[in-house]
């Protein structure tokens, strides 16, 4: 039997403290919540041998990413001093269109999402070394094609990948640099990934994630941000505590899509990297989903007006009068040249949804019925009228 090993957070945090010469950058509260992840990472399993390696390495260098973050903002001050101001957010479960819907929120005059090149290489910011930016894109190009070589399915899963390091970033990949939860993306080398929870503190993940749109765009300004995350919708009275400006697109897809769809992504996010440390159980992760629902159902900020709840089927049958809607709503000027743009990237046979092959998914195959999902999620239906 292969010999296995846990990771050992004190001695990867003082690898990377060895080789960036940064770590008067480091304070204890960044330390204990890297002991935290680390301790995700080795309750979910252990490592084997011959993986180890690879896997701290890969850990090392995130640690080093995070602390020229904290020099990058040490030694330029003006970085938190730029404004974020009205950002839109696309809320709701994964695989409900949020990632469709960010694409096209982005499209308008002066909006801008997170790019994987910005969320995996911040520093130094972005515009501000030419060299530096091109090495870090083809970088982050080199690591899609890693995660697409080892999951090639994935490109029928999630067909925005063909941008490779400019594909649209979600929110938890960006503040997940500060070690509240453990997002794939920056972990793929590490077999022990778990999956991802919410964080412990809500409010000072989005207020490190608004620190780091903030470093995005001290040398590329930008108007408005385009937020998109997939546990948002789980903690939004956190989201508009920190930006108590914003515009919420909220998805809603009947449960019997959403969750066949994401058992599979499930399947090939994880498995290819988990190896047979892989375990996901249908019928536990309904159990799981369903008492989030039962908390957003129960969260008065669910019924904030400045979240606007949208049903999956109106988005794909003409997102821009949904859009139209909630930008009069909040006094935005809507114009015909962005709804132009929308419809011309919806016929566009470039952005088709299966230009790499349908994505295949069935509640049968994990077990479960149409009919089981529609009764457990019956409140949450009704509610949205989905």
């Amino acid at each position: 039997m292969a010999t296995r090993l846990q990771l050992n957070a004190k001695e990867i945090f003082a690898a990377a403290e060895a080789r960036s010469g940064l770590g008067d950058y480091a304070d204890d509260a960044l330390r204990e919540r890297f002991d935290y992840l680390i301790g995700l990472f080795n309750g979910f399993g252990s490592i084997k041998e011959a993986e180890y390696p690879e896997a701290v390495e890969q850990l090392v260098g995130t640690v080093v990413k995070r602390l020229q973050v904290a020099r990058d903002w040490a030694e330029n001050p003006a970085i938190l001093d730029e404004k974020v101001e009205q950002p839109f957010f696309v809320l709701g479960s994964a695989r409900a269109g949020t990632t469709f819907t960010q694409m096209l929120l982005e499209m308008d005059d002066g909006h801008r999402t997170p790019r994987y090149r910005d969320v995996q290489h911040p520093s130094p910011p972005r515009g501000l070394d030419p060299a530096a930016d091109a090495a870090a894109l083809a970088e982050q190009n080199a690591y899609v094609d890693f995660m697409v070589g080892k999951s090639p399915r994935m490109m029928s899963a999630h067909p925005y990948l063909d941008q490779r390091g400019e594909a649209e970033a979600e929110d938890e990949y960006v503040y997940s640099l500060d070690f509240d939860l453990a997002y794939p993306l920056w972990y793929l080398k590490v077999p022990s990934l778990p999956q991802s929870l919410p964080p412990r503190d809500p409010v000072r993940a989005l207020n490190f994630y608004k620190n780091m749109l903030k470093q995005y765009q001290w040398k590329m300004p930008t108007r408005r941000w385009v937020g998109k995350g997939v546990i948002h919708h789980y903690i939004p009275e956190a989201l508009l505590e920190v930006f108590p400006d914003m515009v919420g697109f909220w998805i809603h897809r009947p449960p019997e899509e959403y969750v066949a769809s994401l058992l599979e992504l499930l399947s090939l996010q994880y498995g290819p990297f988990n190896g047979d440390l892989y375990n996901v159980q249908p019928d536990e992760l309904v159990a799981m989903l369903k008492a989030g629902i039962h908390h957003i159902l129960n969260n008065p900020a669910t019924s904030d007006p400045r979240l606007h709840h949208i049903r999956f089927s109106d988005m794909m049958k003409d997102p821009a009068a949904v859009f139209a809607q909630i930008y009069d709503a909040h006094g935005i000027p809507f114009s015909g040249a962005y709804a132009d743009r929308i419809n011309a990237r919806l016929r566009d046979p470039d952005y088709r949804a299966d230009r790499y092959g349908k994505f295949e998914y069935s509640l049968e195959k994990h077990g479960l019925e149409k009919a089981q999902l529609r009764r457990e999620f019956a409140e949450y239906c009704d509610r949205f009228s989905i």
